[in-house]
């Protein structure tokens, strides 16, 4: 389903050199994976890098089959979600309404791969992730909580394959973090989870990776690398 090898990454004019070195690691169907790492570490720069947000120096990503070169962009980005980790540089329409239509009529879609009206899936979306009252709203004056969720919405309603969450709990109380984890649970994609809430990958994910200054320092089950407290201390954890 999902398979980095090999990947370097640098920003381009930047003096600083890789920011990623040498990162190879591989998801499987369904599987959530916490990505967890210091301020700087990488976690950003690699979801931005499996997107070709960020050009990748060498190395490879291969999403659903799809390797990712400039001829897949589409293709790759059509079967991944990205929910950024400020919803600000997410939401840009009048409306969450307008905000979670937004992708699937840019991309001529009229109905979900069920056949589903886009009208329904969204009011579903809404309503599911407890929102549908807010559809209405103006997005830039919803709480921090709310359009994290609205954006959440916007990339669901694309159906993707795989899902790139940086730091999604960030803007939610303790009552909205628990519906998102209760949210997640529930649905079937890959997940690549970017993010510092130790308790929050806890509950949610069975295996976790470790990125120290853009480097991986560890990959294994959550519950062992939480337990390690050398290595999450060396890795700002």
């Amino acid at each position: 389903m999902l398979r980095v090898q090999n990947l370097y990454a640098e920003y381009p004019h930047s003096q600083l050199g890789h920011v990623l070195e040498n990162v190879s690691f591989t998801a499987n169907d369904g599987e959530r994976i916490a990505l967890l790492g210091a301020n700087g570490a990488g976690k950003s720069t690699l979801l931005l890098s499996m997107l070709g947000v960020l050009p990748i120096h060498a190395g490879s990503v291969e999403i659903c089959g799809v390797r990712l070169e400039k001829a897949t962009l589409t293709q790759v980005r059509a079967r991944t979600g990205l929910v950024f980790q400020n919803p600000d540089d997410q939401l840009f329409m009048s409306t969450v309404w307008e905000d979670v239509l937004f992708g699937p009529l840019n991309y001529g879609m009229n109905k979900t791969d069920e056949g589903i009206s886009l009208e329904n899936k969204a009011n579903f979306l809404l309503d599911s992730l407890g929102i549908g009252h807010l559809k209405d709203r103006m997005s830039h004056k919803l709480s921090g909580g709310e359009k994290r969720l609205a954006a959440l919405a916007s990339v669901l309603i694309m159906e993707p394959q795989v899902l790139l969450l940086d730091e999604p709990t960030a803007f939610l109380d303790p009552r909205g973090k628990r519906a998102l984890t209760t949210i997640l649970t529930g649905l079937p994609q890959t997940m690549l989870i970017a993010t510092h809430d130790i308790p929050f990958v806890e509950t949610l994910t069975s295996r976790a990776i470790v990125l120290c200054k853009g480097v991986i320092r560890a990959d294994g089950p959550t519950t062992t690398i939480l337990r390690n407290e050398t290595l999450l201390a060396e890795s700002g954890l």
